[in-house]
């Protein structure tokens, strides 16, 4: 993906006919192309109280290098005050550059103005990724997550289960058309014989954009070393309209088993 924008500016060699023919043909599916972020869990806290992540990618249609570090109360499933920390980075691509290079030194720069928020935290990188779904993957369900807590004995222990679906929700004035329908979605999880909502969406909070389709990347957990609840965080994966295609986003849902 990163080469692909660092030629995005530059003028074009000439072509023989032949390829330039080849090269009119794909024009659609680059035109079509924007981009799916990664995401590095930063972990939780010891007492399992915050939970922290950053999503980081090449911006489409700019080619600039972003970062986007989340600091979140579990208990509240909520943004720490100070939290997001969002940074975009302008590059000059007019001469070559290397983008992994770039995109390591805005994550630098972001991860190291979030620290004292981090540090205030106490983040340190508690917790373990229990189950693991990413876009990538064609096998699996996207809506569906079944996973244990225990991995050190995964065959002992209760199955959380992980469902989500994709809900008709009034578009944002903010949404263009003719991309697809915007969606909202309803998250449950099952745990031990209960079952409980960790969203339902009636409208689009404007700080998702707007997505176009959900789906459940991944589950993390913690247990404190003294005993008391399972602390969790469920990134979801939201497709959304973006300046040259579905852009890749990620939303995180925390609580206590």
């Amino acid at each position: 993906m990163s080469l692909t924008l660092a030629v995005r500016s530059r003028a074009l060699p000439r072509l023989p006919a032949a390829l330039a023919a080849l090269a009119l043909v794909a024009l659609p599916l680059a035109a079509t192309a924007g981009d799916f972020a990664q995401a590095d869990v930063l972990g939780f806290s010891k007492d399992g109280s915050h939970f922290a992540f950053e999503e980081y990618g090449i911006q489409d249609g700019s080619g600039f290098p972003y970062s986007n570090l989340y600091v979140i109360d579990v208990a509240n499933d909520s943004w720490v005050s100070g939290s997001p920390f969002r940074r975009l980075d302008e590059v000059d691509d007019s001469q070559p550059l290397d983008f992994a290079e770039e995109l390591a030194r805005t994550r630098g720069a972001n991860r190291a103005g979030a620290q004292y928020l981090l540090a205030e935290t106490r983040i340190s990188g508690a917790g373990v990724t229990v189950a693991h779904n990413p876009a990538t993957e064609r096998s699996s369900d996207p809506h569906l997550m079944l996973a244990s807590i225990i991995p050190d004995v995964p065959t002992l222990g209760e199955t959380v289960t992980l469902s989500l679906q994709e809900t008709a929700v009034p578009d944002p004035d903010s949404c263009p058309g003719g991309f697809g329908d915007i969606r909202g979605m309803r998250l449950t999880l099952s745990y031990e014989g209960n079952t409980r909502v960790l969203a339902d969406d009636t409208r689009i909070p404007s700080s998702r954009g707007c997505p176009l389709r959900y789906r459940i990347e991944r589950l993390v957990t913690h247990t404190p070393a003294f005993p008391g609840p399972t602390s969790f965080a469920v990134l979801v994966l939201m497709e959304q309209i973006g300046f040259e295609g579905p852009d890749g986003r990620f939303l995180a849902i925390t609580g206590k088993l």
